[in-house]
């Protein structure tokens, strides 16, 4: 069965990357990208695991990965339930049209201020940014910074779909916030900053501008970033080497035997495959499930400010639960939990309904395949969403499905939809 089961979900997620492989006005769509992190992210530690058999309970490791296998096909099907039904003859809030010339205003206000606030981010003493658990004005300052990325997306858009090269007005504030991207993907090595850099420039070209890369530039590209996903922390040790000129340290990089992590992870598993085995077997014998009060938790505990509300009142909104997967995982099976790794969305699904928490990945397809539709459609704001939301749906297999379920919709709505929505046409006869 422990066979069965790695063949299984590797079949499964190589079969959702060839299929769409195989027409090239598919390459953009979740299911493909959600199948090539499987296929270069945790199958390698999949491998590793199944050739450790022996450290893992009976039967944890085959529960874990058929547990892994069935996200996976809802997460497939909900995709193409959102992308194939569409609600006839029904407006939606994604089909309002904007006026371009309220979106350059709205998306340059919404980069000066991201802006400023990585500006104020970055004049904070060091050793508060060196702090593994910020706090205070540094999480409000990296809060507030992040919303620089609605600017740009809509400013982008903007600039792809007029002829000119030269627009100054656009490039203003599009230049800086490429760099701010780059800096985050190839010198911070952040494994978020590189796949939203190549979401924002692959998809919007593709919805605005009709171009797709060529498959073989894709594929060759995309092994590349896989190749970087399991060397990360050697490619960040390198690039951090301050005393070394930036030259001299993708010198370094590119002489790296980077492929050789995947097959060391290959031979002894991984750090996240073991908390997802370890801590999921757990709650299967405790039946401990949060029923998604976990994602009620974690929105009070991100947005609301205990300076304004008080701490007494912002604890008071939490409900009691009791974490203690890691803390048995260690006591009964002696699993270590390193700091830095997570124990992906599998877990936190089965965490909350169990079996049936397949459900948080019919949804996440569901919802990006209902996003899809509307970028194809043309509509500015299904384009902007669907490619801001990429990487994060994505980080739904690696991290925790609460960004793509929750988190990331409340900052939309109260940092970027303002001034988006304040772009939209006005029907005549109506204010503004």
């Amino acid at each position: 069965m422990d066979l069965f089961s790695l063949v299984l979900y590797a079949a499964i997620n190589a079969a959702m990357v060839v299929l769409h492989l195989m027409n090239k006005n598919r390459i953009y769509e979740f299911p493909f990208w959600a199948g090539l992190i499987a296929l270069g992210w945790l199958l390698p530690q999949a491998v590793g695991g199944y050739r450790n058999i022996d450290a893992y309970p009976d039967q944890a490791y085959s529960s874990a990965m058929l547990f892994a296998s069935l996200c996976t096909l809802a997460m497939w099907g909900g995709h193409a339930w959102g992308l194939n039904h569409g609600s006839a003859g029904r407006a939606s809030w994604l089909s309002s049209p904007v006026e371009v010339r309220r979106l350059v205003p709205a998306g340059s206000l919404l980069c000066f201020a991201g802006f400023f606030f990585q500006w104020k981010l970055n004049t904070l003493p060091d050793e508060l940014k060196a702090q593994t658990q910020w706090s205070g004005a540094t999480v409000k300052y990296l809060f507030l910074a992040s919303v620089f990325h609605f600017g740009f997306l809509t400013l982008w858009l903007v600039y792809i779909r007029q002829r000119k090269v030269f627009a100054p007005r656009l490039l203003l504030f599009i230049i800086p916030s490429l760099l701010l991207l780059l800096k985050t993907a190839v010198l911070g090595g952040r494994r978020a900053g590189m796949m939203n850099l190549a979401s924002y420039m692959l998809t919007s070209l593709w919805f605005v501008r009709g171009w797709i890369m060529p498959r073989w530039l894709m594929v060759s590209g995309l092994t590349v970033g896989l190749i970087l996903v399991n060397a990360i922390g050697h490619y960040r040790s390198i690039m951090g080497q301050k005393d070394v000129s930036l030259g001299q340290r993708l010198e370094n990089v590119a002489k790296s035997d980077l492929a050789s992590e995947s097959e060391n992870v290959m031979k002894r598993g991984g750090a996240e495959l073991n908390n997802y085995i370890f801590v999921r077997q757990i709650y299967a014998e405790e039946k401990g499930f949060d029923f998604g009060v976990y994602h009620w938790n974690m929105l009070v505990f991100n947005f609301v400010p205990a300076q304004i509300v008080g701490r007494a009142l912002k604890e008071s909104l939490i409900f009691p639960l009791s974490n203690y997967g890691y803390s048995l995982a260690a006591e009964r099976y002696g699993h270590r939990y390193y700091r830095g790794t997570t124990s992906t969305g599998y877990n936190d699904s089965f965490k909350s309904f169990g079996w049936l928490g397949f459900i948080k990945f019919g949804i996440i397809g569901w919802m990006m395949g209902v996003l899809y539709r509307h970028a194809v459609a043309g509509d500015f704001l299904g384009q902007l969403l669907y490619a801001y939301l990429l990487s994060v749906a994505m980080h739904a297999i690696s991290h925790s499905t609460h960004a793509i379920l929750v988190s990331k919709w409340v900052y939309f709505f109260l940092l970027g939809f303002p001034a988006l929505w304040w772009a939209k046409v006005r029907v005549e006869g109506s204010e503004g």
